[in-house]
């Protein structure tokens, strides 16, 4: 089985309006959203094998504000081999569902848990696109809005990324940091 971690970067601020998409960095709200988001993930055990990430200045500093958090924890270690590696991807910068599709299939073979950070509207269409079933109330939430610092769980019954179709994942959890207490 593999598990597919979807995560929407923090709020971003826009307080200078001369400032390209690119480079907006995260607001006050969104920073104190990847605090919320960093213990919830930490307290349910979320240590991501290799990590997915848009180059967008948001889209990292969400990633660096997680990172921390998501290692797992081994006395006297003193080596990075416990962390998830991190790919900063050009391609998932304001992605579709397409290139998305495309970017998980090449997900390394060895990795079993990955964390995707990326943009919307793309993520949420993608989040929906890969949903055939789903727990509880998680989908209906997830198509009703997938705001900043959303995070949705998908597991898929396959052995590698390649194998990953529309409609083949379970929508396991969609936290958001409002039911965080953000």
């Amino acid at each position: 089985m593999l598990r597919l971690w979807l995560l929407r970067h923090a709020k971003s601020a826009w307080d200078d309006p001369g400032l390209d998409d690119f480079a907006r960095p995260l607001s006050p709200r969104g920073k104190k959203a990847c605090r919320h988001m960093a213990r919830h993930m930490a307290e349910r055990g979320i240590h991501p094998d290799f990590v997915l990430c848009s180059p967008a200045t948001r889209t990292r500093q969400t990633w660096e504000r997680l990172e921390k958090r998501l290692q797992p924890v081994t006395a006297g270690a003193e080596d990075d081999s416990d962390r998830p590696r991190v790919r900063f991807e050009p391609s998932l910068y304001l992605a579709e569902p397409p290139a998305l599709f495309a970017i998980i299939r090449a997900a390394p073979k060895r990795c079993r848990e990955l964390l995707l950070i990326g943009h919307n509207p793309g993520l949420e269409e993608f989040a929906q696109r890969l949903t055939g079933s789903a727990a509880g109330d998680a989908l209906p939430r997830l198509t009703g809005k997938f705001p900043t610092a959303g995070l949705a769980e998908l597991t898929f019954p396959v052995t590698t990324w390649a194998e990953i179709t529309p409609e083949s994942g379970f929508l396991a959890s969609f936290v958001v940091p409002a039911q965080l207490g953000e």
